[in-house]
């Protein structure tokens, strides 16, 4: 499958995620408001540190070495699997243990209250099934099985409106925060029979190498770095304006960090499903250079056209995503959206570090420009207020562009070169 395929594929799913997401964030901002969602982007940063620590980060190396093996050697591919089950089995146990014992601080650290303790701990006691979810479907994209992949992902989407959208009515901000877990939890009811019915595998001990567990375990660390360091960095962010302005304020931020996240979505999702398992198997400069044109000349003229039809639209956007109290996010579209276009064209390099296993590049430019983002913020928000979180974004996501053209300069001007 090609990469126009793959990104019209995870288009229509983006757009079920998408309209998904647009109700059950009216559905928020009617019952619960800026504050309902500034907690929830809270505990989502939250869910995603601890879901990535429980299956032991190892979902993006799952999918570059079963797309190595799947083809070639099925004994290795079927031993790596089995070592997956392993890692992610003990880690989500441990894991589970510490949040669930943890979870009156962590509800202190993360809300500010121990009211929603009870919700830590359910992520604790539902934590292997939803490790195991993930690393099915790690497997699925590493065999591109993207139809399956993208089928799983709507099944997904629907669920998560229709619990969320029930649970917030009848529950408020407890509901909603319940939600985001049992959904988690419970799609891997779905993934598994598809999976068993796509896959040829049977686990066993006797496959399992050490080599497996290392290969993983190199790239836990990778994903350990992105998806840790970068959500505890939105926590502090999400912090800081809260301790300087308000919840509210921190609201109306991650009102417009979700319409961001909306609007790279599709794209992020065809660089995952697609471009990792691609640039694994590629191992030409000139290949890989082919393949990151290819991919730019459809994603960002894709992406400078959605941005600015969401921009020109921000008011329409504001008032039907959220309600009126929301009119003050509309000062933060313009530098949000500017941000995304520098992320989206730095990740289509960055992917070539995951895909290579460039694993200390890959942890230092994480680490830096995750904590720079942080630095930047309390910078550009003394300076600017509440907009200067988008100052600092927009910049730090230009400077990680600039940082990736330099690190692979001798691929992206080959042709140059010789």
């Amino acid at each position: 499958m090609n990469f126009f395929k793959t990104i019209v594929l995870s288009g229509i799913s983006t757009i079920i995620k998408m309209l998904s997401w647009l109700f059950i964030n009216k559905i928020i901002a009617v019952h619960i408001g800026p504050t309902g969602i500034a907690l929830i982007g809270q505990f989502q940063n939250l869910l995603n540190i601890i879901v990535t620590f429980g299956n032991g980060a190892i979902s993006n190396g799952v999918t570059k070495y079963v797309a190595e093996y799947s083809e070639v050697d099925e004994e290795n591919k079927n031993g790596l699997i089995s070592a997956a089950f392993v890692i992610s089995f003990i880690c989500s146990l441990l894991v589970g243990i510490i949040t669930f014992i943890g979870s009156s601080h962590l509800s202190i650290w993360i809300f500010r209250t121990v009211e929603y303790h009870s919700i830590v701990k359910l992520l604790g006691i539902t934590l292997t099934l939803i490790s195991f979810n993930t690393i099915l479907l790690s497997i699925l994209n590493g065999l591109k099985k993207i139809k399956f992949f993208i089928l799983i992902n709507i099944a997904n989407s629907l669920l998560s409106l229709l619990i969320t959208s029930l649970l917030t009515i009848k529950f408020g901000i407890y509901g909603a925060l319940f939600s985001l877990v049992i959904v988690q939890s419970v799609i891997i009811f779905i993934t598994l029979p598809l999976v068993v019915k796509k896959i040829d595998y049977r686990f066993s001990f006797k496959s399992i190498e050490k080599s497996h567990y290392k290969k993983l375990l190199a790239f836990s660390i990778m994903t350990l770095v992105s998806i840790g360091i970068g959500s505890l960095t939105q926590i502090l962010v999400r912090n800081h304006v809260i301790t300087l302005f308000s919840v509210e304020e921190a609201g109306y931020w991650q009102s417009v960090w979700m319409i961001s996240s909306m609007n790279l979505v599709i794209f992020s999702t065809a660089l995952s499903t697609y471009y990792l398992p691609k640039l694994s198997e590629l191992q030409k400069d000139e290949d890989l250079r082919n393949e990151i044109v290819d991919g730019y000349k459809i994603i960002l003229p894709l992406l400078f056209i959605s941005s600015f039809c969401i921009f020109f639209l921000r008011d329409f956007i504001t008032i039907s995503l959220f309600t009126k109290e929301f009119s003050a996010m509309k000062p933060l579209f313009a530098f949000q959206l500017l941000g995304d276009f520098f992320k989206m064209a730095s990740f289509s390099l960055a992917y070539l570090m995951i895909s290579k296993a460039m694993i200390k590049k890959f942890i230092i430019t994480e680490i830096i420009f995750s904590f720079s983002f942080y630095i930047l913020t309390v910078i550009f928000v003394k300076i600017n207020g509440l907009e200067g979180v988008t100052h600092a974004y927009s910049l730090n996501y230009f400077l990680y562009l600039v940082t990736m053209v330099v690190l692979f300069r001798h691929i992206i001007f080959l042709k140059k070169a010789k």
